[in-house]
């Protein structure tokens, strides 16, 4: 299997004024895969660069990067916009390690078992029994970035079941990784119950 190649600025993509408008007028009669092949392709007919167009293949054609920081390690932070899901739109992806491309909000990424050995976290679900992790806010402030670009730490939510729900705690994850960037884990760093 060919290496991908490594996420750089140039798969930036920032769409004008006026983009989303014009994609929907000749895309909205489309559905599933063909409905982000156009996406894709109204992008390629917007000027997005090859990059950004390789960077959103990766990404099934159902969103792109809006932005990439570096952590001073081997594996940068892309700021993803998913312009057509429902609740969570943006995303971070982990990018340019081993493996390419890491989703913080893939859960199965994490070690829940460590969660579930936490008194604190225990203590939350006798009080919330429906309590659930969630994705935390993925905005364009970033994740902690620690141990130079080794450890980039990722907030999540405990909701009391669904996504609209009360917060009722907060968990933090450190994912961490090899001077060569290769994926080493997620390790549970912090939960607390949320401020009343």
């Amino acid at each position: 299997m060919t290496p991908l190649p490594p996420v750089t600025p140039a798969a930036v993509w920032r769409p004008a004024a006026g983009f989303m408008e014009r994609f929907h007028r000749r895309c909205d009669g489309r559905q599933g895969a063909a409905f982000d092949a156009c996406f894709a392709a109204e992008m390629a007919a917007a000027g997005a660069s090859p990059a950004a167009l390789d960077f959103t293949r990766r990404l099934d054609n159902e969103g792109f990067l809006a932005a990439l920081d570096p952590t001073g390690g081997r594996v940068s932070v892309a700021h993803v916009a998913y312009p057509f899901r429902a609740n969570q739109n943006e995303a971070w992806l982990l990018v340019n390690g081993s493996p390419p491309l890491i989703d913080v909000d893939d859960f199965d990424r994490l070690d829940l078992t460590q969660l579930d050995a936490s008194p604190v976290y225990r203590t939350i679900r006798r009080r919330y029994p429906n309590a659930m992790l969630w994705p935390g806010q993925r905005g364009p402030a970033g994740p902690e970035v620690g141990d130079g670009g080794r450890e980039i730490v990722v907030g999540y939510l405990l909701r009391d079941l669904c996504h609209a729900c009360a917060i009722v705690g907060r968990v933090r994850f450190a994912f961490e990784f090899g001077n060569d960037g290769r994926f080493l884990g997620a390790k549970l760093r912090a939960v607390t119950p949320a401020a009343k």
